[in-house]
């Protein structure tokens, strides 16, 4: 048995269940081990902001998916053409494949600098709690949880 330092709901990946209690490792309904303590989005009360740039995201990383296909097709049906030779086939994959994993790295980099604003927000949420629940006060889910405004606080 594990203590984990904040008592976050897991959910069980394999029947579902949401289970609050930090010091169980395994899920009560169907004894599957609890692999990760991380917290989804919806459970800890934190919601998605910016959904326009996840929007992007998405879209960056459909370009990064055409790209490599349309340059794998340039590669394969060029090959055997006049006028191309096998460097400039070479070249045109490489190169394809360059301006994919771009593509992949800057969404990727965008997505962690999300994650890691979405996980300050939920941290700044247990501390407030915490602090509360040291001066005796009743705990209140912090206005950021409830707020739809979808502007940086």
């Amino acid at each position: 048995m594990s203590m984990h330092l904040f008592s976050t709901p897991v959910e069980c990946t394999n029947c579902g269940t949401v289970v609050d209690d930090p010091r169980v490792d395994h899920c009560p309904n169907c004894h599957a081990l609890l692999r990760e303590r991380r917290t989804p989005s919806r459970l800890a009360g934190v919601e998605k902001r910016y959904g326009g740039l996840r929007f992007l995201l998405g879209f960056l990383r459909f370009l990064g998916i055409a790209t490599l296909l349309i340059g794998g097709l340039v590669f394969a049906y060029g090959i055997g053409g006049e006028d191309t030779t096998p460097q400039m086939g070479a070249l045109t994959l490489l190169g394809t494949v360059l301006a994919s994993v771009v593509m992949f790295a800057v969404a990727s980099f965008f997505e962690v600098t999300l994650d890691m604003e979405e996980n300050t927000r939920a941290t700044f949420r247990v501390q407030q709690m915490l602090l509360e629940h040291l001066q005796g006060e009743e705990p209140h889910p912090h206005p950021d949880a409830a707020s739809s405004s979808g502007r940086p606080a």
